[in-house]
Parts: C-alpha cells; structure tokens; sequence
C-alpha cells in the first residue's frame, strides 16, 4: 500500500512496499523502451506524442523535428527519476522516498506517460472509457488503475484544495 504524506518544506514522502517500488522501477524501463525503441505506428507512443497538426503535414513535421527530441528527452528522464528512486536493495519491506515539488512533479510526469502507454495497451479511449472490442490485460489494466491511484494520491498531497 503507497502513503503519499507531506515531506520535509513543500515536498512529498512516499512509503511504498518494495514490491511496489519494483514495479515502478521496472515499469519505468518499460516506458523508457517505448520512448527509445517505439516506432511511429505504434499507438502507445502517439499518445506519448500525438501529432501537434493533424491537418498540416508539413507543420506536423516541422513540430515533429523542432520539439520530440526535447520531449522524448524529458518523458526519459523523469522515468529514469523514478528508476533511480525505487531502486531497492536489501531485504528492506518498506521503501521511503523524499522528493521535492521539482522532483514530484517529474514523478507525475512519468506516472502520466506509464498511464497512456498502458490506457493504448488495454484499450481504453482517450475519453476514458474501455473501448468495446478490445481484449483487455487484467495485469494492465490493474497496473493502470493503482498508477492512477499513486498519481491521485500525490495530487492530494501537492494541491490539497484540489480534492
């Protein structure tokens, strides 16, 4: 179970069990593969990226070649920010990570990226809502909903009159 409490200034502490902590870590390499080694027909990764002009190709290429490298780059990051966060060892059960506002946020980004990457995967339009012929992962779509509950929870705590 994650606790997302205030930290130390205007930051956030996490509690998390070393098992969650390792699915984040390997959860961020896998939306570090996506970015690094997607390809452009992947849908995953056009939700990661979407086209800025979809009735332009020519300022779509322009936006395309001007921004991705910067934003692949950043999206990179913050997964390699939370990779370096769980990174656990030893027989600890509880894993406590302290990060600032700077650093929270680069844990929202990624935690944005890993929910469209698998919202893509277990068929989940971009309104939501679970797309009527696709065949659903129950290890996805499980994975989706307790990042959207990490994500919620550190929300609560950054913006508490957002609730």
């Amino acid at each position: 179970m994650i606790v997302a409490g205030r930290g130390s200034g205007d930051g956030i502490k996490l509690v998390l069990e070393a098992e969650e902590a390792m699915l984040l870590s390997e959860l961020a390499d896998q939306v570090d593969s996506v970015l690094l080694l997607g390809t452009d027909d992947d849908p995953a990764l056009g939700r990661l990226l979407p086209n800025a002009y979809p009735d332009d190709a020519e300022a779509a290429h322009d936006y395309t070649r001007y921004t991705r490298e910067s934003l692949v780059d950043g999206k990179r990051q913050a997964a390699q920010q939370v990779r370096d966060a769980t990174n656990v060892e030893g027989g600890d059960r509880l894993v406590e990570i302290e990060l600032d506002q700077v650093q929270a946020w680069g844990w929202l980004t990624f935690l944005t990226d890993l929910r469209l990457i698998l919202a893509e995967r277990v068929g989940i339009g971009e309104e939501g809502t679970p797309e009527e012929d696709e065949q659903r992962d129950d290890y996805l779509r499980a994975a989706y909903e307790w990042a959207g509950f990490v994500q919620g929870s550190m929300l609560e705590v950054l913006d508490p009159t957002e609730s």
